[in-house]
């Protein structure tokens, strides 16, 4: 039994890295806003910046209701809505794609691991304001011709069985076809790999901080050596 309704350590931790994941996406989507053109993704880009709202005072009052310090998330000290605009409207829109689905797989692990009535409801809530926006900004792109349809396999005439292990761990060994739980894994891993080089050279670019753009720096160098491995020509 939770004694005294307190919260659960997976609740303080869920709680905690949502206020700082969300009022980060306050920023993000703020400085978007004001140089995103296309009518229809900075219409989307209201809407997620709503549900950041909605969630940071929600997460404000959770804290404050149980006497915990609210964390020392972003604010408008960490951005520049004055700055030029730095990304297109595509590279925007991607980047809401890519950062709804890591939301949306987020908000469904706080789900299942909250256990106190009003943290369970407020995920439940969560869950679905984050595949609202996972939904749009998907549909968008694909309206506006911007989605890559994932790798499609020739249906199998049989079921075949794996006889064995060395199936899966024999990495080096014997060739075979790459099946269909490998491709899709492979293929998203690439896209988001895509986007995130884009967006971290972006702001490694105009960074003022010495230790950050070095930060920033070594993750580009991460993500193309990600890249190399999948094309190393």
């Amino acid at each position: 039994m939770q004694k005294k309704n307190r919260l659960t350590s997976p609740e303080i931790a869920n709680l905690w890295t949502h206020y700082i994941r969300e009022t980060l996406s306050v920023c993000a989507n703020k400085y978007m806003l004001h140089t995103i053109q296309d009518p229809e993704i900075h219409s989307l880009f209201q809407t997620a910046l709503h549900y950041s709202l909605k969630h940071t005072d929600a997460l404000k009052a959770l804290f404050k209701k149980e006497k915990f310090p609210i964390p020392k998330g972003f604010t408008e000290e960490d951005v520049n809505l004055e700055a030029p605009p730095l990304f297109t409207d595509v590279l925007c829109l991607k980047s809401l794609y890519m950062m709804s689905t890591h939301g949306h797989n987020e908000m469904s692990l706080s789900f299942t691991t909250s256990l106190r009535p009003d943290i369970v409801d407020f995920y439940y809530q969560c869950n679905f304001d984050a595949m609202e926006i996972y939904k749009k900004a998907k549909d968008l792109l694909v309206s506006k011709q911007l989605y890559q349809q994932p790798p499609t396999y020739i249906t199998p005439n049989k079921v075949e069985m794996i006889e064995h292990y060395n199936y899966v761990t024999d990495v080096f060994g014997k060739q075979r076809p790459i099946n269909t739980i490998e491709s899709g894994h492979a293929y998203f891993n690439l896209n988001k790999t895509f986007i995130a080089k884009a967006m971290i050279l972006g702001f490694s670019q105009v960074s003022k901080n010495q230790n950050v753009r070095a930060l920033l720096e070594k993750s580009l160098q991460v993500k193309t050596n990600t890249l190399m491995c999948f094309h190393p020509y």
